[in-house]
Order: C-alpha cells, then structure tokens, then sequence
C-alpha cells in the first residue's frame, strides 16, 4: 500500500511539514509520498491528479491540516466509499476528532494512524460539495466572513480575528428568513444560525450535543431562533458551555437524513461548509451518506 500524505503548510508551526517529513523516513518499510497545497482548495486538485498517477494502486490518504483541508479533499476523491483517510490534524480547528473524546489526542500520532484501523463514518453530501462534519449558515457564515477582513491583525493575537469577527456576528449581522424542510419537516421564519452537524461542534467551542451518531445515516440539526446582541448571548452560553440540558425552548432541535435551505425570497445566501464558504447559494440540498467513508482511527479507538 502507498501512503500519501497531503499537507497544508500554512495550518499549524511552520515546522510541521519538516518534522513530518522527518518522522516518516524514520519509519521501515513505508512506502510513502508527501505532497505540500499551495493555495486553498489545492486539496482537491491535488487528488484528483494523485488518482490518476496511481490509478489501480491500493492507497491511503492522510490529512494533514485543519478541518478545511479535509474537507477540499474529500470534494477531489472519485468514489469515497473505496477510499481509506486519515485525518493527522495540525490546523486551527479539528471540529469532528472532538467526536473521540480524550482518544482524540492518539490522532496527532502519526504511528498510530498508519497501524491504524479503519472504520465507516458518514458524511454530508450537498450540491455545493461534501463535509465530513457540518454544513450551517448564518451566525457562524457572518463570522467567517468577517475573519478573512480582519485577518491582517494576527499579529497581534492569533485569536484576535476570531474574536472581533464573532463579536460582530452577534452585535451588527442581520438575520435572515429561510424556508427549510428537514426530512418531511418545514421550518419557514427568521435563523440567528442553521446547523446541520454530522459531528456535535464546529468552530471549535460551538457544542451543539453529546449524543451524535457517526454511521447511522442522521445528522442532528439545531435553528437558533431571531435573536441578535445581548439577547443572543444566553442560548451562546448554552452552546459554548455544553448545557445540553438548558438549551431554549426557542430552539427546534431533531434528526434528519436530507436537508433543504433557501431563503423565503429565493434571493443568494452563504453556506458553511467544514469552515470553507460558499457564497451566492440560492438554494442548498443535502443528504447524509450513511457509512460512506472509510476513516482511519488509532486501534481500538472508537466514538466516545
């Protein structure tokens, strides 16, 4: 089996890409290639033309970077459900690892995954390209938006454009109407924030439950109602918090396995995909592949 490793050199240390590098020619008898992106969304690119150099050649492809870079290389992969992953995070957010518990730190051990175990999890598959974790919009799209603007005062603070863009998500976006249909579900009224989550939190610190299935074909869903500034603050405190017990009333929560969402004027929106947007969405149809991914995982480790 060759091993193809995919790294994002701007996720994580800068020395990361060296020291991987490193670790794997120390490794006997690996048969392995590393290839570096060199922009965003090079991920899939870059599949697509590893597939076709290695057509026929057993293969397992390792993520290496944050929860974006999994997700531009999931869109390149021909047919996920004969495909082997792994996901070696280093990036700023690894949202669906959160999924093992205390386990999730047995991921950045690179032995680990190559002696690793495969098991079937599912992903979600829209008409805008698939998410292992989560698709959403609204408070969460704003902020992202708002991140890339801000981005220049990292400087700073690596967690300064984060912070400014959340506080402007909640304080100065505005809200929008959707019509939404969750299975045989219509939900039609004004969302803060639309989550679809395959994994239970996104953004690194928005839990949104405790209770998530990986390879049951469901994803959860969670509308947070019309509220914007300080009143939106007590249900973010829930979330943040994990006070799955206290979560408002206000808020529709449930299971679902297709997803529709457009706005009630059919004018364009941004959706959330795993942290990459995607803008001028006039309407977004999805539905969860149950089991559809071979993911690589530490032996013995399961969903905690």
């Amino acid at each position: 089996m060759v091993h193809i490793f995919i790294i994002n050199p701007f996720a994580g240390r800068q020395t990361f890409a060296d020291d991987l590098r490193t670790k794997l020619n120390s490794i006997k008898n690996l048969d392995f290639f590393v290839f570096n992106t060199r922009y965003a969304g090079y991920e899939t690119e870059l599949v697509k033309k590893i597939q076709h150099i290695f057509a026929g050649v057993p293969m397992r492809f390792y993520c290496c970077g944050g929860s974006g870079t999994m997700k531009n290389m999931l869109n390149g992969f021909e047919d996920l459900s004969k495909t082997e992953i792994a996901f070696f995070p280093c990036g700023l957010t690894n949202d669906f690892l959160k999924m093992f518990g205390k386990d999730e730190s047995r991921f950045h051990q690179i032995e680990e995954l190559i002696n690793g175990d495969i098991i079937e999890v599912d992903y979600i598959k829209s008409n805008h390209g698939i998410s292992l974790n989560s698709l959403s919009t609204g408070l969460d799209s704003n902020c992202v938006n708002k991140m890339n603007d801000y981005r220049i005062l990292r400087h700073i603070g690596d967690d300064v454009p984060y912070s400014l863009a959340t506080l402007y998500s909640i304080f100065v976006s505005n809200t929008l109407e959707y019509e939404l249909m969750l299975d045989d579900k219509v939900f039609i009224d004004k969302f803060a924030e639309i989550f679809i989550g395959n994994g239970c939190v996104f953004g690194g610190s928005m839990f949104f439950s405790d209770h998530t299935c990986i390879n049951d074909g469901q994803a959860i869903y969670r509308l947070v109602p019309n509220k914007r500034g300080f009143s939106l603050l007590p249900t973010l405190s829930v979330i943040t918090g994990r006070k799955y017990d206290k979560i408002p009333q206000a808020m529709a929560c449930g299971e679902c396995s297709k997803i529709r969402i457009r706005r009630t004027n059919r004018e364009p929106f941004t959706i959330n995909l795993d942290g990459d947007l995607i803008n001028n969405v006039t309407e977004c149809n999805a539905e969860i592949v149950r089991k559809g991914l071979k993911l690589v995982v530490p032996k013995g480790v399961s969903v905690k």
